[in-house]
């Protein structure tokens, strides 16, 4: 049997995509590995290591190198954003196999500034955007858009919509940016300002070898947890989540993958919004990982990715049809249900109308 080693171990990322492989027709040892004691109580792993945290710099791929060694480790799955990096870095020195993009292309991704000049400059729709040096350029930066009666304040590096707030005007925003810095330790020059964009918001996980597609399925985000008492009124982790085909949706997240990476291989995953005319842009890629709801694109359809992924890794052949490579999320209207301490449940439309009594 192979052995595969996750970090982020107990974490919902990791828990959600362990189910996923347990549930596929590939059997495999999972160690998980995570800096956090509490969460290791809660993994899904079928063995657990705690290991330095990732700022501990060689003492963290010492950790890694150890117990790929002890645990005879084929393969190394880094799932969340901040791992992604040094496992990438030091992927020639570690004693396992990994399945990730090149280090270029995970560190032009992880820069959400240079990633949007990358994108524009290969002529895909992005949503408007500038940093800031400092907190006094706030009056100077919302003069350059033409419509900024209502723009999106971002973190340039980070997930999970830290640090994002919606401004009205230059002082909103100037508050924000100086409130991270004194509060938080967050540099100001660490901040964006960008068009705001309010339609659709779409998520769009994709499988990649040598440059080609093996397949990608989208989720339309419907509402958000925490969404009501978050200060930016949305986050990347929805609630609420419905599967989709839309060849938008399909077409640009394509050409964006290619126009950063024309040899991709692994996970690229997608957020998307769409603008004012209903045009959907690119707003980040998170790569090398797989998203926190990869469950909704797991198992629904005839392919989990979380499958198709590791078959990759070890080196083998996978049958993905050609028509099946957007469309492959089922027959019937899909929702993703989450909250807080319940497990995530993918559910029809029709069997989310037979689990009630309706007195509407």
């Amino acid at each position: 049997m192979r052995k595969i080693l996750i970090t982020s171990a107990g974490s919902g990322f990791t828990n959600n995509l362990i189910r996923d492989i347990q549930n596929s027709q590939i059997s495999v040892h999972i160690v998980g590995t995570s800096s956090d004691k509490f969460a290791l109580t809660r993994s899904l792993a079928d063995k657990n290591y705690l290991i330095p945290r990732v700022d501990a710099g060689a003492a963290y791929i010492e950790a890694i190198n150890r117990i790929v060694t002890e645990e005879q480790i084929d393969l190394i799955i880094p799932n969340n954003d901040v791992e992604v990096p040094p496992i990438s870095a030091h992927r020639d020195q570690l004693n396992a196999n990994t399945f990730l993009p090149s280090h270029e292309t995970i560190e032009l991704c992880q820069d959400k500034l240079t990633l949007n000049s990358q994108l524009a400059q290969n002529g895909i729709r992005v949503a408007q955007t500038y940093s800031l040096n400092s907190a006094d350029e706030a009056d100077e930066v919302f003069s350059r858009f033409e419509r900024n009666d209502l723009l999106w304040c971002r973190m340039r590096k980070g997930s999970g919509s830290k640090g994002s707030l919606p401004v009205r005007d230059p002082d909103q925003l100037r508050f924000w940016v100086q409130y991270w810095r004194d509060m938080r330790g967050v540099p100001e020059d660490m901040f964006l300002l960008c068009e705001y964009l309010p339609g659709r918001d779409y998520a769009f996980q994709s499988l990649w070898k040598d440059g080609e597609l093996v397949i990608a399925k989208t989720c339309e985000r419907l509402s958000y947890l925490f969404g009501g008492t978050l200060p930016s009124g949305s986050s990347s982790t929805p609630q609420i989540g419905k599967l989709v085909d839309n060849p938008s949706v399909n077409e640009i997240c394509t050409r964006s993958v290619l126009s950063v990476d024309r040899r991709a291989t692994g996970m690229f995953c997608i957020d998307l919004k769409e603008d004012r005319e209903k045009i959907p842009c690119i707003t980040e890629i998170n790569i090398g990982r797989f998203f926190m709801i990869t469950p909704v694109f797991d198992s629904v359809g005839r392919h989990n990715i979380a499958e198709l992924y590791l078959r990759l890794a070890f080196g083998e052949d996978v049958d993905v049809h050609v028509n099946e490579r957007f469309s492959d999320v089922g027959s019937h209207e899909t929702f993703l249900v989450r909250e807080i301490d319940n497990e995530p449940a993918v559910l029809t439309a029709d069997e989310i109308e037979s689990s009630y009594i309706s007195l509407l």
